[in-house]
Order: structure tokens, then C-alpha cells, then sequence
């Protein structure tokens, strides 16, 4: 027997219900789950949707589709993750890399003067203010999204997502690197520009430049984005 639109659509609200919320993953549970009844109501002709749907649902384990969802967010990190190298690989290049000299020189000139510890501090937290306008904003991009029943998809979700946080989680290593009080002295200007310009490459990268390419790293990804 094969399965009719009405049952797709009752699959799609079923995973829904058992809070698997990226469209992506509802299809792929979708499609799994509907080629597991057809072959169920091919031994049992006589069961009805329901019956074979949930014994169907009762093989991914006590669990449900945790496991599932666990397996895809892993796939999706890593290809978030090879994109983000693969930007941050062209970040040394040309012409970039004249960039990003610059930028470590003027970091390394001030942070060796004798308020170079208050300017490192206050810098990073301009960064901070900037990521949280971020989050505000992708929040409430997210919360329309939800409102408006359009589909989430879990590599949006985690290129977004990273965009928040950026570098608000090297807070507590950034502050062990100085001294609050005391102006820097020996090598500690030396890395703590280098730090600082990693910190805001990859910010940069994390936040703007994936976020602004999302779209067509998406369609990358999933043929039926642009649908």
C-alpha cells in the first residue's frame, strides 16, 4: 500500500509532536518512517496507518528520534565546521593578509603602551556589545520564523547560532591573559595581539561574513531550500 499525502503530512506533524523541529530532519525521519510502514502494512495488510506508524516509531528506541537527532547535528558541525575553515583558510591570503597585519600592528602598539591592559579590556567587551546586538537580532529573526510556520533548518540553526556566541565563550581565557590593574609588560602585548586577532577573525568570519552567505551555503546543502 502506498502511502497517500494525508499520511505524509500526519508523519511530518508527527515528528513535529516528538520535538524534532528542523524540517531537514523531519524529512528524512519522514521518508525513513514511510518506507518502514509501507513494508509493515505489506506483512499486515490488515493494520491501519496509526497501528503500523507507531510500531514503525517504536524501533528508534526508548529514545525516540533522539539518537537521530543527535547523529545529524554532529553531520551538520562538521560541515559548519569545514566552512568555517574553509574562510578562514582564504583569510590568509591576499589580500586579506596585508589585513590582518595591520591589524596585528596596531593591536601590538597599544596594547604595549601603559594603558594597553584598560584598552585590551575595554576592546573586548566593545566585541561582546556587538555579539549581543547579534543574538538579539538572530533571536528575533528565529521568532518570526516560528511564528510565521516557516521551516527551520538545523544548519541554519548552527551557522546562526555560532554567530551569537562567537566569542563571548573565550571570555573567562581572554581575561586570564592580563592583569587588570597593571599595564602589560614583556611578551604579554605580543600575545595578547595575537590573540585578539584570531579572536576577531574569527568573529568576523563566525558572524558576518557565514551569516551573510548562509543563503547560498543552504541551498549548497538542501536542493529543496530554494523550493
Amino acid at each position: 500500500m502506498a502511502l497517500t499525502q494525508e499520511h505524509i503530512e500526519n508523519l511530518y506533524a508527527f515528528t513535529r509532536k516528538h520535538f524534532v523541529e528542523y524540517y531537514d530532519l523531519q524529512t528524512e525521519l519522514v521518508d525513513h518512517m514511510a518506507n518502514d510502514i509501507e513494508a509493515i502494512m505489506v506483512k499486515n495488510p490488515h493494520s491501519t496507518f496509526e497501528e503500523t506508524r507507531d510500531a514503525s516509531f517504536k524501533k528508534f528506541g526508548i529514545f525516540g528520534f533522539m539518537e537521530v537527532v543527535e547523529q545529524r547535528q554532529k553531520a551538520m558541525s562538521k560541515i559548519y565546521m569545514k566552512l568555517l575553515w574553509n574562510y578562514a583558510k582564504d583569510w590568509f591570503r591576499l589580500p586579506q593578509i596585508i589585513l590582518t597585519t595591520a591589524i596585528f600592528g596596531i593591536l601590538y602598539t597599544v596594547f604595549s603602551t601603559q594603558i594597553g591592559s584598560y584598552v585590551f579590556i575595554v576592546t573586548y567587551l566593545i566585541l561582546c556589545l556587538f555579539l549581543f546586538i547579534r543574538t538579539i537580532s538572530i533571536n528575533r529573526e528565529i521568532k518570526r520564523k516560528r511564528k510565521a510556520k516557516e521551516k527551520l533548518w538545523l544548519l541554519e540553526d548552527i551557522i546562526y547560532g555560532n554567530a551569537s556566541i562567537g566569542t563571548l565563550i573565550l571570555g573567562p581565557q581572554v581575561f586570564q591573559l592580563i592583569n587588570l590593574t597593571d599595564s602589560f609588560s614583556g611578551f604579554m602585548p605580543l600575545i595578547c595581539a595575537s590573540v585578539f586577532t584570531v579572536i576577531l577573525i574569527y568573529t568576523y568570519i563566525s558572524a558576518v561574513i557565514l551569516p551573510k552567505n548562509a543563503t547560498f551555503h543552504l541551498q549548497e546543502t538542501y536542493p529543496e531550500y530554494a523550493l
